[in-house]
């Protein structure tokens, strides 16, 4: 065990506490305010006050963790063992704060201070002080506590920190459920008549063939995706965009009877959430409706979702998903950029720094999404699965959890796609208790 002395508790200091030594490390703990107890104890100790004390590894508190509002930091970075690190400290065992560092990065505290905003409204990678300190690739929470464990001597029974821990998640949104089928005669004509007009006849060609089901809709990558769930020791989850068809929400419509059928389906073999649409990040009600729609075809309650376009807006967003009863959430992430947008490789509990508590919500972090890669980075194939080859090795190192983000219709081959599914394949098979990926 490890026995944690400060001179007074907080809600942020309790938070942090517990995410690093039982989340992270996976240790037990404890946290006195009573300093007499904390010298006569046996136990591992560390001492997070401007105290001097005997026999215990001293973090002297840089002040954020006292705070009960939000202030603007000047932040400057330094470095400890090869790593990066802010709230430096001259005094202590450690040459920074590292609770204070811990708390900034998994909170999201830099997201509710003033920034600049994306086309879409969002706080976007190069906004972050990962992205312009250039340590957004590497899971800092992660390989501080790491680092923290040696110190105290207490590495080897972290188990939560060993590579062993290591565990791979597959996510899959649903943004069109398909790209000819099912959608009606009206809609056929309307396009048939658009591909004639444009003189794209490859276009007319593929859309009469899925029509007269001579070929498979490109978008179909359901039977794939089932034989891949094989070869995984984790249930892929499946997050499903129900909402109203607007700019940014174009799936086809929740009544339409073949797309509730492969919902039930997909729910069968999987787990199955809710995509929040673009435009119920504006609107609880909308949010609401779009949740009653998704439960009304399943018959059950929804735990999980993930935002379309990844639209998040803290606290709002988060506070929303909790009021409706969802118990995780999956955006935590990036859409320009790779990488560790909390700083850290593991699931952990949403802190709402508005009303100063942790909440019930758990935040699952995802590192790498699909049109990242092709879009915003404009990776071949080829350097995409080299990206996937760090994050593999850099989140197995620390024990924590890959969460891969692609689509549906990413896996299809098809136009810009084209290619993909092999890079695909080689992440399914870095993370497969099986040796190969079946052929779909």
């Amino acid at each position: 065990m490890v026995f944690i002395y400060c001179k007074e508790t907080t809600p942020r200091i309790n938070y942090t506490v517990h995410l690093i030594f039982s989340e992270v490390l996976g240790i037990s703990f404890d946290i006195t305010n009573d300093l007499e107890v904390f010298k006569n104890s046996s136990e591992t100790k560390v001492n997070y006050s401007k105290s001097r004390l005997l026999n215990c590894l001293t973090i002297d508190p840089e002040g954020l963790l006292d705070e009960s509002d939000l202030v603007h930091h000047d932040i400057k970075l330094g470095k400890w063992n090869n790593l990066p690190i802010f709230f430096n400290r001259e005094t202590g065992d450690l040459p920074f704060d590292l609770f204070s560092a811990v708390f900034y990065l998994v909170s999201r505290y830099e997201e509710y201070l003033p920034f600049r905003m994306d086309t879409f409204g969002r706080f976007e990678a190069d906004q972050s002080l990962a992205s312009r300190g250039n340590f957004l690739n590497i899971p800092m929470v992660d390989f501080w506590c790491f680092e923290l464990a040696k110190l105290l001597g207490i590495y080897q029974l972290c188990k939560n920190i060993l590579p062993d821990h290591y565990s791979f998640q597959l996510t899959i949104d649903i943004d069109h459920a398909w790209v000819y089928k099912h959608k009606g005669i009206f809609y056929f004509t309307g396009s048939f008549i658009k591909n004639l007009f444009s003189l794209n006849f490859r276009k007319m060609n593929e859309r009469i063939q899925v029509y007269l089901n001579r070929s498979r809709d490109p978008a179909d990558t359901y039977k794939y995706l089932n034989k891949v769930q094989i070869k995984l020791s984790e249930k892929i989850k499946y997050f499903i965009l129900c909402g109203k068809k607007d700019t940014y929400d174009k799936n086809i419509p929740i009544r339409n009877k073949n797309f509730q059928k492969l919902i039930k389906k997909l729910d069968d073999s999987s787990f199955v959430g809710l995509h929040p649409s673009f435009a119920s990040n504006e609107s609880f009600r909308i949010l609401e409706k779009e949740l009653h729609k998704l439960v009304t075809v399943l018959h059950r309650k929804i735990k999980i979702s993930r935002q379309h376009f990844l639209k998040l807006k803290l606290p709002d967003t988060y506070r929303n998903l909790i009021r409706l009863g969802i118990a995780e959430d999956y955006t935590m992430g990036y859409s320009s950029k790779t990488g560790f947008r909390a700083g850290i490789a593991r699931p952990f509990y949403f802190y709402d720094l508005y009303e100063e508590k942790q909440t019930s919500l758990r935040i699952v972090p995802f590192q790498i999404m699909d049109r990242t890669l092709l879009s915003y980075l404009n990776y071949s194939p080829e350097m995409a699965k080299k990206e996937f080859d760090y994050y593999l090795k850099t989140i197995k190192s620390i024990g924590g959890q890959f969460v891969g983000l692609w689509h549906n219709t990413s896996l299809s081959d098809f136009e810009e796609w084209k290619g993909w599914k092999e890079v695909f394949e080689y992440m399914i098979n870095l993370n497969s208790i099986n040796d190969k990926v079946p052929e779909a």
